[in-house]
Parts: structure tokens; sequence; C-alpha cells
């Protein structure tokens, strides 16, 4: 019972620091597109 409770705790931490990373990858893709951007 405890190794079922512990799995998932594990799998929740892994999906929120998944998660934060591509939230991360995210704003620097658009940081990166808007500074590269072509000023008219």
């Amino acid at each position: 019972m405890h190794v079922k409770t512990l799995l998932i705790v594990a799998a929740a931490i892994a999906g929120v620091l998944l998660y934060r990373k591509v939230q991360e990858s995210e704003a620097r893709k658009t940081v990166w597109s808007q500074a590269t951007d072509t000023v008219d």
C-alpha cells in the first residue's frame, strides 16, 4: 500500500517538474522570437 502511494507522489512531482520545464521553454522561445523579430 505504501509503495503505491510513493509511486503516485513520485509521478506527481515528476509531472510538476516536467510542466515547469515546458513552461520555461515556451517563455524562452517567446523571448527569443521577440528579440530576433525583424523590425519594419
